[in-house]
């Protein structure tokens, strides 16, 4: 799926899981009243309430941090709807013990990037695939490269970047899958394994048999608004493999810390993880998500820089 409809941008989210709760109550404590309902009445209460907080990278995908805390109140004073009151007290309590909590003290107050700088790739030992000689091939001829990915849940499109069988594509197009099936566009299957992927930065490298199959050529330079780009890849139904569209660059974008091209070319639901070619033939960029807005114009579509693909899986072309 290519569509996006945007997050809150947050470096970190805290979870609270309530996993019990001890309360008791008594209302009615004046003559004047005679409905015991305690929530138009005055009471005390007395109550226990455990919480498991995580402290949640979005970015890494991952739970970073785990906390128990278990806080008492009483409430002496009659209060009106108390038992509404000595919930919030003890939630409150339980907040004030996670945040007096030295270890989450240190990962909530790591310093942050930036306003407006880029996110940087975790350092991985680097992964060497054979250098892509000569010039690119007219755009035309491009789709013997592209592949579409099936994973038992969805598909994808990817494409060959070396002559030895590696594939890029979408995190969210392997999921969690080891192994994904590769349909070339000439009819044949081969079976794709997940070497590595980035979840923040939404790619990942598979390796399959290249079958001899030419890798397309990799530009790394920045395209500019206005330059002609083609997407490749396959849009809705498997049997659409192989779609080319034509479009122009609308934008570079720095968004949530991530570089993106935006583009008005055309993609669909299956397009993620094909490639962005320039008017030369040569890959600029891998299709990651677009953006729908309730009547909203259409063609907001956005592209992970080809540059970003390699850096974040620590992809190097060799000799």
């Amino acid at each position: 799926d290519v569509t996006n409809s945007g997050e809150d941008g947050a470096d970190l989210q805290i979870g609270a899981l309530v996993k019990s709760v001890v309360l008791e109550a008594c209302g009615g404590l004046t003559r004047r009243e005679r409905n015991l309902d305690m929530k138009d009445n005055y009471g005390v209460a007395r109550g226990q309430m455990s919480i498991e907080w995580q402290v949640y990278s979005p970015v890494d995908s991952k739970v970073l941090m785990k906390v128990d805390t278990t806080q008492k109140l009483s409430i002496f004073d009659p209060t009106l709807d108390v038992v509404t009151t000595i919930l919030h007290g003890l939630f409150n309590e339980n907040l004030k013990m996670l945040a007096s909590y030295e270890p989450f003290r240190t990962i909530v107050q790591q310093p942050t990037r930036p306003a407006n700088s880029a996110r940087m790739p975790t350092v991985n030992p680097p992964i060497l695939m054979p250098a892509t000689k000569g010039l690119p091939r007219p755009v035309g001829q491009a789709s013997s490269s592209v592949v579409a990915l099936f994973n038992g849940d969805g598909m994808g499109s990817g494409f060959l970047v070396s002559k030895d069988g590696h594939i890029l594509t979408n995190r969210h197009v392997v999921g969690g899958s080891k192994y994904l099936k590769v349909k070339w566009s000439d009819g044949t299957e081969t079976v794709g394994e997940v070497l590595r992927t980035d979840v923040g930065r939404d790619i990942a490298l598979i390796k399959t048999d290249a079958q001899g199959k030419l890798p397309l050529v990799l530009k790394t330079q920045s395209v500019q608004p206005g330059d002609t780009v083609f997407a490749i890849g396959t849009p809705l139904d498997s049997r659409l493999q192989g779609s080319l569209t034509r479009g122009v660059v609308s934008a570079n974008r720095l968004m949530d810390g991530y570089r993106f091209i935006q583009s008005d070319v055309v993609v669909n639901p299956g397009n993620s993880g094909g490639p962005l070619l320039d008017d030369k033939g040569a890959v600029v960029g891998v299709t990651a998500w677009r953006m729908e807005v309730k009547d909203a114009a259409t063609g907001l579509n956005f592209f992970i820089p080809i540059e970003d693909a390699l850096a974040f899986l620590s992809l190097k072309a060799g000799s």
